[in-house]
């Protein structure tokens, strides 16, 4: 068991960083033993060695924390791991060159000291990692865009050019190249990495129901703006049949979105909403066709998500409401499963009162915290971790997915087309397999209409599956 020895301050802040990087990311138990000293001293009782590590974020002044004062200072230093191996072993980065977030050299001008039994560094790992895991900035930061969600563009990970990198896993590298290095013997847990697929159900049925108005305007942008007069014929006819049946509807795809996802052994989690309203739903639990996809998903081995209203991210008791309208639903419909988990609608999220609503709620899993503008690593981690609350200062029992891609970001918010979008996945899916991580893909129902639209989405399934 490895030894921290810590200074007296934000101490369950430190903990929890410490159960990220060493527990979660490479499977090490600890002790945390509170000091006066200036910086982290890890050893290893019975074993010669040290590690120590550079105060940062920890040694903020309690009337400065969480305030904008306590940032990161800008622009940011990029420490070129090649010092750590020369010639030597490396490290598992995506780059050579990793961002400090908070850190500064030390007095020869490296970021790392090497010596016999002693490694030093100069960045301050435990607390670049916890500013990245519970989205820190975002609690001292004001800007929002139009659906009050905190954009990319806002983040430092963004402004420094490391949002595609998950920038902790890459600490949790260095670390353990420092460990490993003085202890040898020492072993960490191995990772299975995941491809975790979600499908937020927002519109189930895209002309049945509508008015001939409103799919009349539905076809003039297959007209005009798709350019697809085959979409155009096929909205028109699904209209028709739809007045009989609804399962002819032409966003009904969840049948083919199950059938390929079962051909490549994966498991969908398809997410419901449960209000309906303008911002929200078209359709309520209790509709027939509803009931019938909850059971065809849970029947096939697929789960049973929660989408949350658009107005639930800053309520907690009306995402608890929410909660148990759908499980009322599932039970209804006999469904049970292990854990539950889902998304928040337009990815609305506020920091930490989203986490506490889904937390009291008795979720067990949240996958909202990735950003709607740009693809990447807004926790800065590859795989599900536990989150912490900055305003109560606790570790909750919820666990955080990061949503990595979605498929609305490339083509709507980027403009990106079919190859450069496959591209932009498949690299991001490799990143994340470097750490044996989790790659969080949501793609609607409604983006699986176009021919063009299933043939990406099968070669994403191929590359990622």
């Amino acid at each position: 068991m490895l030894c921290l020895r810590v200074p007296r301050s934000y101490l369950p802040e430190r903990r929890f960083a410490c159960d990220v990087l060493l527990r979660e990311c490479l499977g090490l138990d600890y002790a945390l033993v509170p000091e006066d000293r200036p910086d982290v001293l890890i050893g290893m009782p019975g074993h010669a060695g040290e590690v120590r590590l550079a105060e940062g974020l920890f040694a903020t002044e309690p009337d400065r924390w969480l305030t904008p004062g306590s940032l990161p200072r800008e622009p940011l230093a990029w420490w070129d791991l090649a010092e750590l191996s020369p010639g030597g072993r490396p490290v598992q980065t995506v780059a050579p060159a990793l961002p400090v977030v908070y850190g500064a050299p030390l007095p020869s001008g490296a970021f790392c000291e090497a010596e016999s039994g002693s490694v030093r560094l100069g960045v301050d790992l435990l607390g670049s990692a916890f500013f990245m895991l519970t989205r820190y900035e975002e609690a001292a930061l004001r800007e929002r865009d139009e659906h009050g969600r905190f954009p990319a563009r806002a983040s430092l990970a963004g402004r420094a050019g490391f949002l595609d990198r998950p920038v902790v896993n890459e600490y949790a590298e260095v670390l353990w190249w420092a460990l490993s290095t003085l202890w040898p013997g020492l072993r960490r847990r191995a990772r299975q990495g995941r491809f975790l697929l979600s499908h937020d159900v927002d519109n189930p049925l895209c002309t049945a129901g509508r008015s001939l108005v409103g799919v009349g305007k539905s076809v003039a942008g297959d007209l005009v703006r798709r350019a697809d007069p085959a979409l155009a014929v096929r909205r028109i006819v699904s209209f028709a049949l739809t007045r009989r049946t609804p399962e002819a509807d032409l966003c009904n795809t969840f049948d083919w979105i199950m059938a390929e996802s079962e051909a490549r052994g994966i498991a969908s989690a398809f997410n419901f909403l449960t209000v309906v309203g303008p911002e929200d739903a078209a359709y309520r639990l209790q509709d027939p066709f509803i009931r019938r996809l909850l059971r065809e998903a849970a029947g096939r081995g697929h789960e049973v998500g929660l989408h949350t209203s658009y107005h639930s991210y800053a309520d907690p008791e009306r995402i608890g409401r929410e909660f148990d309208d759908l499980l009322a639903a599932a039970e209804a419909e006999g469904i049970r499963q292990p854990a539950w988990g889902g998304r928040q609608h337009y990815l609305r999220w506020a920091n930490p009162v989203t986490w506490q609503g889904w937390e009291a709620a008795g979720l067990h899993y949240d996958s909202t915290v990735g950003y709607a503008d740009q693809p990447g690593f807004r926790t800065g981690l590859c795989h599900e971790h536990p989150v912490f609350d900055l305003a109560s200062r606790r570790t909750l029992r919820l666990r955080e997915r990061p949503l990595v891609v979605m498929e609305v970001t490339l083509f709507e918010y980027m403009r990106l087309p079919p190859e450069a979008a496959l591209e932009r996945i498949v690299e991001l899916r490799r990143r994340c397999a470097l750490f044996d991580g989790d790659f969080t893909l949501l793609w609607h129902n409604c983006c699986l209409i176009q021919d063009w639209e299933r043939n990406l989405y099968r070669a994403v399934l191929d590359a990622c599956a």
